[in-house]
């Protein structure tokens, strides 16, 4: 089994009903909406990602960068990292900040384990970005 068939199986044996598009498997959980990526290239790869978690312009771009190196030295794992893309909806290019959490899976992971220590560690990142972007001075 690949990574992402693991977590799938996980994620329904938990009542988080994975759903297909575009970017990888997408669920739910807390109110937040994490992707599970797969590399066909890379079976053992595992990458959930945490999109969207705060708008970058380039008001804030460089306090962004910082911030998200701020969270890669703090957190075991986890990567902060500004992504940018073109918005469908105007053309214009849009960015903001997401968060990951990857590893190489060995032949008998414990995904009960890993899926919700992943989990965890990247929403403890994403608080504490959206904390250190947001306090005042």
């Amino acid at each position: 089994m690949t990574a992402k068939d693991l977590v799938v199986k996980f994620l329904k044996e938990n009542n988080m009903q994975p759903e297909k598009t575009e970017f990888g498997m997408r669920f739910f959980l807390e109110d937040w909406s994490f992707l599970l990526w797969e590399d066909p290239d890379d079976p053992a790869f595992f990458r959930l990602m945490l999109p969207g978690i705060f708008d970058v312009t380039d008001e804030n771009f460089a306090e962004a960068i910082l911030c998200c190196n701020q969270i890669n030295m703090d957190y075991k794992v986890v990567k902060a990292l500004v992504y940018s893309f073109d918005a469908e909806k105007n053309g214009d290019e849009e960015m903001n900040v997401w968060i990951s959490f990857e590893q190489i899976l060995d032949k008998t992971p414990e995904v009960g384990d890993l899926v919700p220590r992943a989990v965890n560690s990247m929403l403890n990142a994403a608080h504490d970005f959206v904390q250190k972007m947001t306090e005042e001075d």
